[in-house]
């Protein structure tokens, strides 16, 4: 078995979410003597808009490459740039992350059954920033690679996103085949869809409780607490 985790709400939970929180301290540390804050708070909105059009298109639009330089442009001064430290203090500035328990329970006990696991996260951060705050909660140790589309430039369901990470893990684990790959995720158009068309199973964390109208969802699980049974065939 091999098992392929999505990030969001899936490894970590969001408490809260405000980009205001993060924009108005890099507004204080790069931008404050260049605009009023409601300035660039207004231009970040523009630029979700951007973010969203391109999510409608399959794209993805990475942070510090793309949209950063897009500030210094407008408001003048150096382009910023930001290490995968300062990446990860700006994304959990913006989010409130919490770890659920039985995330935490689940992934040491894969760990001692000697489970390869890897992440798979639709992002405009990139993967390295994304494994800093897993290690900040104390789980990265578990994950051989983590790919986000930050990096790729597309974004789930996209098939060749999938087939980066499925590719690497059959590599580097010739024992197992395609078949015994499990996509584990939240959110069905990307995460279920995903796994389907690349021929993997799937474990829709199905916190909303929606229907799974195609069947394509190899366990349909409401909680973490449930994931186990994905370890017994359940």
């Amino acid at each position: 078995m091999i098992l392929i985790f999505d990030y969001f709400e899936t490894l970590l939970n969001t408490k809260s979410m405000d980009f205001n929180r993060c924009l108005y301290e890099f507004w204080k540390d790069y931008y404050q003597d260049k605009c009023p804050f409601e300035d660039i708070k207004k231009f970040g909105e523009d630029l979700f808009h951007v973010l969203m059009d391109k999510h409608k298109n399959g794209e993805e639009y990475p942070f510090v490459k793309e949209e950063l330089p897009l500030y210094a442009q407008k408001f003048g001064g150096d382009k910023i740039d930001m290490n995968a430290e300062e990446e990860a203090d700006f994304l959990m500035q913006c989010n409130e992350f919490e770890l659920d328990p039985e995330i935490e329970r689940f992934l040491q006990k894969c760990s001692e059954m000697n489970i390869p696991m890897y992440v798979l996260s639709n992002s405009g951060f990139r993967a390295e920033a994304l494994m800093v705050i897993l290690n900040r909660f104390g789980i990265g140790k578990y994950f051989r690679h983590l790919w986000s589309s930050a990096d790729f430039g597309r974004i789930k369901p996209c098939r060749e996103f999938f087939e980066l990470a499925i590719e690497t893990a059959l590599e580097e684990n010739p024992e197992e085949i395609r078949e015994n790959i499990v996509f584990i995720g939240d959110i069905y158009e990307t995460d279920v869809v995903g796994a389907h068309q690349a021929g993997i199973k799937s474990a829709w964390l199905n916190k909303k409780n929606e229907n799974d109208e195609n069947g394509w969802a190899t366990y349909d699980i409401k909680t973490a607490s449930q994931l186990n049974g994905i370890l017994e065939g359940e």
